[in-house]
């Protein structure tokens, strides 16, 4: 057999195995999206089922108020909250259809419901009539509890329905994750398959094909050596052209890599902004591009007692707060602005092109604002506030040390007035 015979059979071979893996990978990932249908659909089920307890609440709510000012006010809210209960009951019904077990549950769920409204209903009609008799018995219902026991009742079904779904939900979870995990590994198992394939098939090029391969062996070298592969030129179209195809794609991923361990030399491993290394060069570099009309702000913040934080949740939590900080800091600047983070608790944002010192004000306040909602981490919520200080150039300084010296300064002003604000550095508090 020949030597194209041979090297078209092991192409056959490889062609044919990455069809079965497509195949293969095509029916598991359908069956994936199956199971993802799954999960979303009993999502919904525990949604529409939580918005069914809390339309009936709703409606409670409306009708107390009613009864206790008999201000027409709150029927708007009772009636509106009738409507949404019918509707959350009908989409709970529908999404529940193929599950005897949960639609007996609904049915006891729907007689409490009527029992509940139907009682709503009365003590709303026994107040509309006016009359200090009818006004009498609609309290005297109330009082009776007998409302507050299907309430009781329904949240215990409706409970019990939810516990039910979750139930399913973990186990649907469960078996979407294990198909895609499947996936995952198989994918990565035919990775080396094809690789092997393709190294037996370079074992049966003569003698021909040598100069090529020396150019091939000598740009391996120079990736080896951290060094950019030179630019190779093949126009061949016949098993050795399909070779230097792929070493150029390596050579890209390489690359790719390279860029990427660059941005990790340059930003924080922890929070994924800027890193302290970072900082001088780009502030000396901005210090010299400001002026009057186009000033540079050094923010300088520190969180307020973080390693009381660190102590009382663990460093886990810690590293979970330095990442949200971090987020919410990014996403309160403009895009031209930077964030760093200059350490431990400590970040530094250097804000360009401010017309006016006033203008720093609502960056600070919106910045503030995005820290007003608490941290939530599983189990716990932590409140974090910032102690944020300001120097401006060239107002202040326009020398990089000085002007963050300074931010450090009123940092430590703002965070003795307040335990969550800002203060912009001013020149009768400067150090003699």
């Amino acid at each position: 057999m020949s030597l194209r015979a041979k090297f078209i059979l092991m192409l056959s071979t490889i062609f044919c195995v990455v069809v079965a893996n497509t195949f293969i990978i095509y029916a598991l990932d359908k069956q994936g999206q199956a199971k993802l249908e799954a999960v979303i659909h009993t999502h919904d089920v525990l949604d529409e089922s939580e918005k069914l307890y809390n339309q009936i609440t709703n409606a409670e709510t409306g009708q107390r108020g009613y009864l206790l000012t008999q201000d027409l006010n709150y029927l708007k809210p009772y009636y509106s909250a009738l409507e949404q209960v019918k509707k959350h009951f009908l989409a709970v019904n529908r999404l529940t259809l193929s599950n005897p077990e949960q639609q007996n549950t609904l049915a006891l769920i729907d007689e409490l419901v009527n029992k509940k409204l139907a009682e709503l209903a009365l003590t709303v009609t026994l107040v509309m009539q006016g009359t200090p008799y009818a006004l009498e018995e609609a309290k005297a219902i109330v009082l009776t509890d007998e409302g507050k026991q299907y309430m009781d009742q329904i949240r215990w079904h409706i409970l019990q329905f939810q516990n039910t779904e979750q139930a399913k939900l973990e186990q649907q979870n469960a078996e979407y994750q294990r198909n895609r995990l499947f996936i995952t590994r198989f994918v990565t198992l035919q990775i080396p398959l094809i690789v092997i394939l393709l190294v037996f098939c370079a074992l049966y090029i003569n003698l021909k094909l040598f100069k090529p391969m020396k150019i091939l062996i000598k740009n391996t070298k120079q990736l080896e050596k951290g060094m950019p592969a030179k630019m190779m030129t093949i126009n061949s179209h016949d098993e050795i052209g399909y070779l230097f195809k792929r070493f150029i794609r390596m050579s890209n991923i390489i690359n790719k890599r390279t860029s990427k361990l660059n941005f990790q030399v340059s930003h924080d491993h922890l929070t994924g902004v800027l890193n302290r290394t970072e900082l001088e060069p780009a502030l000396k570099h901005a210090t010299s591009l400001c002026s009057e009309d186009n000033k540079l702000a050094v923010i300088f913040i520190d969180i307020n007692k973080f390693k009381q934080l660190n102590d009382n949740y663990g460093h886990l939590i810690g590293d979970l707060v330095l990442k949200e900080t971090a987020k919410r800091l990014t996403s309160s600047v403009r895009a031209d602005d930077d964030v760093y983070r200059y350490g431990g608790d400590e970040f530094v944002i250097v804000a360009h092109n401010i017309a006016k010192s006033c203008y720093i004000n609502a960056m600070l306040n919106h910045l503030i604002e995005r820290f007003d909602s608490p941290f939530i981490f599983e189990k716990h919520t932590v409140t974090v506030s910032l102690s944020i200080g300001v120097a401006l150039a060239p107002d202040h300084s326009q020398d990089p040390q000085k002007l963050l010296k300074l931010a450090d300064q009123a940092m430590y002003q703002a965070k003795q007035a307040s335990k969550n604000g800002y203060h912009l550095y001013q020149n009768s508090t400067q150090e003699d």
